[in-house]
């Protein structure tokens, strides 16, 4: 399986600053349902990191450890409400842990913009 491959979305969005953070957003090249989000400071230091895979979310959060979530689109596929709003705007825990680290494999063997790789990969 070759690696996810992210590149920087670069919008008017990405320019806003929300409590001191600026989002980056990730698109990634060979795999549709995969894209990525940094929260950063003034200072280019990442607070947070949110990478989905299909409908798997890992996280990173300052001063803690790494988190993995399923999107609510995984739960609305199966309750099959078809009418629901779309997007992952509600994250459940991850009951299946033998994913975890199938998810940070393919974080960990991404390829990054170049300005951010190296900041993610310490992280992980």
């Amino acid at each position: 399986m070759k690696p996810y491959k992210f590149y920087l979305i670069i919008s008017k969005k990405s320019e806003e600053i929300v409590n001191g953070l600026k989002k980056i957003t990730f698109g990634c090249e060979n795999r549709a349902d995969a894209h990525g989000f940094l929260w950063i400071d003034s200072e280019d230091n990442i607070s947070q990191i949110q990478l989905i895979f299909g409908e798997i979310v890992l996280e990173w959060i300052s001063g803690k450890w790494v988190k993995f979530s399923m999107t609510n689109r995984t739960f609305v596929a199966v309750e099959e409400a078809e009418e629901s709003n779309q997007g992952a705007h509600i994250l459940h825990p991850l009951e299946n842990t033998s994913l975890n680290d199938e998810v940070m494999r393919d974080a960990k063997n991404a390829v990054y913009p170049l300005e951010w790789a190296e900041k993610i990969m310490e992280k992980f």
